[in-house]
C-alpha cells in the first residue's frame, strides 16, 4: 500500500554531462514520452536503486525504463526506496566533435554547482559538463539522433544541436570516434512515498505468520549400520557390513508446519511441527557364515518439534535471509524381516520381533538460508538447512552377539531443501 503524499515535496533536480546522469533505453518509442521543446517528462516507479553506484531505475506507465545517474551533490540520495512513485523531467541535447587519428580519450566533468531544496524530502540542484570519447553505434540524419555507449556500460540516445556543423553531420557515421559534449537537466519527484518509508519505525504489520514446508533430506554422513562382527546365539559367524541411509530409505521425506513472529523488522521468531517418514528396501547388511543377510526394514519413521529465528536481508518482493533451529525428535522401533534366510543361520533378533533399534530422542540443530517471494500475504518460500541430527538406539540382543557397536555412527549430517508458501496475518 502507498501513502499518498504532495508531490511538490520533494524535488531532486540535477544537470550532468556524458553518464553521469540520465539514460534511457535507446529502443523505446519516443511518442511514449510528452515531448515539449527540449524536455522530455516520464512518471513511473522506482524499479531499483543502488544506494553506493548512486543509481536510480524507473520504470514509466507504459513501460519505458529510465536509469538514473544521481551525482554526490545531491544529498539525502539514501531515502529514496524501490517502490516511490516518481515523475522525471529532463532535457537531452549534445554536440559532437571527430577525434584526430591518435588523439587520446577524454571523460572530463566540471564539478557541479549545487543549491539544496528545502522540504520534508531530499532534493538538490545540481549542474555540471561533460565531455567523453565515445564511438558512434547509431545514427539517425532525419532525427539528427546519435546513440553511443558512456564509459559506465550505459547506453545514450541523444539529439544533437541544431548549431551542430553541416559538415560534420555530412560525414557522420557508425564506428566513428568522436567527443560528445551534453548537458542535461533532470528533475525527480516523488509522488507517492512506499509504505515502508512512511510508516513508523517502529510500526510494521504481519507480525504472525504460518508456513508449511515440503522436500527432502539429503543424509550426506553417518550410517544406519556400522562393520562389526559377533557370533550368533547358535555359535555362527555373523559379519555386518557398513549400510548408509541412503542404502535403506534413499532421500527421506520432510513435512514442516511452522509458526512464526516478528520480533523486529528485519528479525523472526519461529516453531516448527517437523514431521518425517520413508519407506525402506530389501537391503542386504551382511552375511551369516557365508548366507547373505537381506533384510526388510520398517519405515523410517520421526517427529519432532524445533525453533529459531529467521534474519531478513531486505523487505521487498525477494527476501533472502539466514537463521537457525534447535530440536527435539522422537524416533520410532526399527524393525525388520529377514529374506531368504535359513533358520540356523538368522541372528537372535528374530526372536525379538526382529527389532534393530528402540525408539529413542535425538536433538537436531543447523544454520538455515532461504527465499522470500512475496504475492501479497501469501508468500512462496524456499529453504535449505545444514542439520545434525542424534543417532539411533540399539536394543539388547546386539550384545549378546557381539555386536553393539553397531549404531555408534548412526547420528548423521543432511542438507534438507523444501519448498512451500508462508501465509502472514
Amino acid at each position: 500500500m502507498f501513502k499518498h503524499i504532495q508531490s511538490t515535496l520533494l524535488t531532486l533536480s540535477a544537470v550532468v554531462f556524458a553518464a553521469t546522469f540520465a539514460s534511457a533505453q535507446t529502443d523505446q518509442p519516443r511518442d511514449q514520452i510528452r515531448v515539449t521543446g527540449d524536455q522530455s517528462t516520464l512518471k513511473g516507479v522506482v524499479q531499483a536503486v543502488d544506494h553506493n553506484a548512486r543509481t536510480v531505475t524507473i520504470r514509466g506507465e507504459k513501460g519505458i525504463v529510465l536509469t538514473v545517474d544521481v551525482p554526490k551533490s545531491v544529498t539525502r540520495f539514501n531515502e529514496i526506496q524501490v517502490g516511490d512513485a516518481v515523475s522525471v523531467t529532463y532535457y537531452d541535447r549534445g554536440s559532437i566533435r571527430l577525434k584526430a587519428a591518435g588523439e587520446p580519450d577524454g571523460d572530463r566533468t566540471d564539478p557541479p554547482l549545487t543549491k539544496p531544496t528545502p522540504g520534508a524530502l531530499p532534493g538538490a540542484t545540481a549542474v555540471s559538463q561533460r565531455v567523453t570519447t565515445v564511438k558512434i553505434t547509431g545514427w539517425d540524419p532525419a532525427t539528427r539522433t546519435v546513440t553511443f555507449t558512456g564509459p559506465g556500460g550505459a547506453v545514450y540516445s541523444r539529439r544533437l544541436l541544431d548549431t551542430t556543423d553541416a559538415s560534420v553531420l555530412a560525414g557522420l557515421k557508425v564506428g566513428d570516434r568522436v567527443d560528445v559534449t551534453r548537458t542535461e537537466a533532470v528533475r525527480l519527484a516523488v509522488d507517492q512515498r512506499t509504505t515502508v518509508q512512511a510508516e513508523p519505525a517502529d510500526d510494521f504489520r504481519h507480525r504472525f505468520t504460518i508456513s508449511v514446508l515440503w522436500g527432502l533430506d539429503n543424509t550426506f554422513s553417518g550410517n544406519l549400520i556400522q562393520d562389526a562382527t559377533g557370533l550368533t546365539t547358535t555359535g555362527r559367524p555373523i559379519n555386518l557390513t557398513e549400510t548408509t541411509y541412503d542404502d535403506v530409505y534413499g532421500r527421506m521425506g520432510l513435512f514442516k508446519v511452522g509458526v512464526g513472529y516478528r520480533t523486529t523488522p528485519r528479525a523472526e521468531a519461529v516453531v516448527n511441527l517437523v514431521i518425517s517418514r520413508s519407506s525402506s528396501e530389501t537391503a542386504t547388511i551382511g552375511d551369516v557364515d557365508g548366507v547373505p543377510l537381506h533384510v526388510n526394514f520398517d519405515d523410517f519413521n520421526y517427529w519432532g518439534v524445533e525453533g529459531g529465528q529467521r534474519f531478513y536481508f531486505t523487505r521487498v518482493r525477494l527476501t533472502p535471509y539466514v537463521g537457525y533451529l534447535v530440536g527435539i525428535n522422537r524416533y520410532d522401533d526399527i524393525r525388520s524381516t529377514f529374506v531368504d534366510v535359513p533358520l540356523e543361520s538368522t541372528p537372535g533378533l528374530a526372536a525379538q520381533d526382529g527389532k534393530f533399534f528402540e525408539k529413542s530422542w535425538a536433538f537436531s540443530l543447523g544454520p538455515t538460508a532461504g527465499l522470500l517471494i512475496g504475492l501479497g500475504p501469501i508468500e512462496l518460500m524456499g529453504e535449505a538447512q545444514l542439520r545434525y541430527m542424534g543417532g539411533l538406539s540399539d536394543v539388547d540382543w546386539l550384545i549378546e552377539e557381539g555386536l553393539r557397536d553397531i549404531n555408534d555412527e548412526s547420528a548423521r549430517w543432511s542438507l534438507p531443501v523444501q519448498l512451500g508458501v508462508r501465509i502472514r496475518f
